[in-house]
């Protein structure tokens, strides 16, 4: 049988086919075959040989990095050695009696020699400000000279986040990122520091030296490999102290304890999987820090350096090659021309709508291909539109199925309630309750629209709650706490209701007090509106709360169809990312996220 093929493929090349098109075959194999096979020859291996170059040179980098790093960090610890070395700072801060010592014939010039150098180290090195916080007895000795404000109260320091490690760690030396350090030392002083931690009887001194976060974000940026590789900083506590990039630091983190674990060696690059993505990576500690930087090159980073060296040795066989076919393109030209116009638009429908090619057409087997090419993509776009009207058509019909399942059995029991209270002879609770019934089911059917605004969703939900009250005895204290600015957004109508229903018949009616309360919030995250119903009910069970998504809770207390529902409406009418989520503690509390996309509402 593949004899046969082959005989009537050999035999139709031979004596049907047309000579242009045989002699375009022939050439193209002439041009195709030898680049081909040489490709496929040679780039695994251009690949191997530039992905190691490429890497051991950048394993180079990383360590000349790391000692830019280390000789800076390690110039800004000895700005708080030579100061803590210096005899001023010994003989006053040290005494027990600093009123004495500043009566002492030496101390005057001891202090300016003091002030001169502290001002040297910090004018001739890297950092930004110097500061010594010193205790109430000291400082009140000193004051009087301080006008440079080098020295300053103790407790100027309490409240920051370094302190508190210093005091529960004891340790003595501490490299600050900025989150440890207040806004007033960021904005005064500088954005990171080195703190030197001195015991001095029952006291603390703190020799601190500011410094910029550009000088370490410089050092990062200048050894940057490529566009979307990235180098960042992490020190022991999992606090990011620099990255050339915020979005590509997120991609790439790795936990702090984790680092050695996944990448065994700090001499070299080694593979590690980010998300089904081959990432290369390298880390060094920061001499002098808790740092650990860590340098992160995409895999496909390195496959680019190889197509580009395998780009440069194809381009240099082209070159030898094109002389040989040049005349032979000339002679099919308009073949090859009108051939990959077909070819580009039939790619281009990989990632777009098809659209008919704007050329002249022929009587060849060319023109007949545009013109069949040319009536496909006009069938395939009808195709699309009429896919797409349908399954716009299909979501809102799902919509208004899940919508229509709601549970009725509210109005049942308030005209169970307005029953009761005619007989009771109650008209002024039964005005009430009829003027909040019908504004409840008016903003119910909102004319019609499955979209109403926030504003109009609470109003909705607040009445719901009122006429519980009348049956329940003014039990639920509801509460909202929704900024005016997200008022005019769009939601999807009765979205609350089922979820306030629950917080009410499940969580605070099974308490033993049956009173409890209820609050809504919401607010704005980026695109999103976010939403949390809580109450302080008796909670929901780790086993319902597992499946309350999922429809399939059925107990003696009612079911979550309801809950499910309006999770699945949500979901169908603005994706999977949307929709409900919860939380509860058994007897203690319960609450309901609700996701939606911030829309501003359009009134119909």
């Amino acid at each position: 049988m593949i004899k046969n093929i082959f005989s009537k493929l050999y035999d139709y090349y031979v004596l049907r086919m047309k000579l242009k098109s045989k002699f375009m075959i022939s050439h193209l194999l002439l041009a195709l075959v030898p680049t081909i096979f040489i490709t496929i020859l040679c780039y695994q291996q251009l690949l191997g040989i530039t992905t190691n170059n490429t890497l051991k040179s950048l394993a180079s980098i990383s360590y000349q990095t790391q000692n830019s790093l280390s000789n800076t960090i390690s110039q800004l610890d000895d700005i708080a050695s030579s100061i803590e070395s210096q005899d001023f700072f010994t003989n006053f801060l040290y005494s027990d009696s600093p009123e004495e010592y500043k009566n002492d014939s030496t101390f005057q010039v001891s202090l300016n020699n003091f002030f001169a150098t502290v001002n040297f180290l910090a004018n001739n090195n890297n950092a930004s400000a110097v500061k010594i916080y010193i205790n109430d007895i000291h400082y009140n000795v000193i004051s009087s000279y301080n006008k440079e404000g080098i020295f300053d109260h103790e407790a100027a320091t309490l409240g920051t986040y370094w302190h508190g490690i210093l005091s529960n760690t004891k340790q003595s030396i501490l490299v600050c990122p900025s989150m440890y350090l207040s806004p007033n030392e960021i904005r005064e002083y500088g954005d990171l520091a080195i703190i030197h931690s001195l015991k001095v009887n029952d006291d603390y001194i703190y020799v601190v030296v500011y410094f910029k976060q550009e000088i370490i974000d410089n050092i990062l940026k200048q050894d940057l490999p490529f566009t979307h590789s990235v180098i960042y900083i992490l020190n022991e506590r999992d606090t990011l102290v620099s990255t050339t990039s915020s979005a590509l630091y997120g991609t790439y983190l790795l936990k702090y304890k984790k680092i050695p674990e996944l990448i065994k060696t700090t001499t070299k690059f080694m593979p590690v999987d980010f998300s089904n993505s081959k990432v290369y990576c390298n880390y060094k500690t920061i001499i002098g820090t808790d740092w650990y930087m860590v340098t992160t090159i995409p895999a496909r980073n390195m496959l680019e350096e190889g197509k580009q060296l395998l780009l440069r040795f194809l381009l240099f066989y082209l070159v030898i090659l094109v002389s040989g076919v040049t005349l032979a393109l000339q002679l099919n030209k308009s073949i090859v021309n009108r051939i990959s116009s077909v070819i580009t638009k039939m790619q281009s429908a990989k990632y777009g709508v098809p659209s008919p090619l704007d050329t002249k057409g022929g009587t060849d087997e060319i023109g007949d291909l545009i013109e069949t090419y040319n009536f496909m993509s006009d069938q395939l776009n009808h195709l699309m539109l009429a896919q797409e009207q349908a399954s716009k058509d299909l979501r809102l019909s799902e919509f208004k199925a899940l919508q229509s399942q709601i549970n009725p059995h509210f109005l049942y029991n308030t005209l169970d309630m307005i029953n009761w209270m005619a007989q009771a002879g109650k008209s002024s609770e039964i005005s009430l309750a009829v003027q909040r019934l019908s504004r409840f089911y008016k903003l119910t059917l909102s004319k019609g629209n499955n979209i109403v605004s926030v504003k109009s969703e609470l109003e909705h939900i607040t009445l719901y709650v009122q006429l519980q009250n009348m049956r329940f005895d003014d039990k639920i204290h509801f509460f909202i706490d929704v900024p005016d600015e997200i008022l005019d957004y769009e939601i999807p109508k009765l979205i609350f209701q089922p979820i306030v229903e629950n917080s009410i018949l499940h969580g605070i009616l099974e308490k033993e007090t049956k009173e409890g309360n209820i609050v809504i919030m919401g607010w704005m995250d980026d695109d999103d509106l976010i939403f949390v119903i809580s109450d302080d009910g008796v909670g929901i069970t780790s086993d319902i709360l597992s499946n309350i998504l999922k429809g399939t809770v059925n107990t003696d207390k009612g079911s979550s169809i309801a809950i499910m529902n309006t999770h699945t409406r949500l979901q169908v009418y603005f994706g999977n990312e949307y929709g409900l989520s919860f939380r509860s503690t058994e007897g203690v509390e319960t609450e309901v996220e609700i996701r939606i996309p911030a829309r501003p509402y359009r009134k119909m």
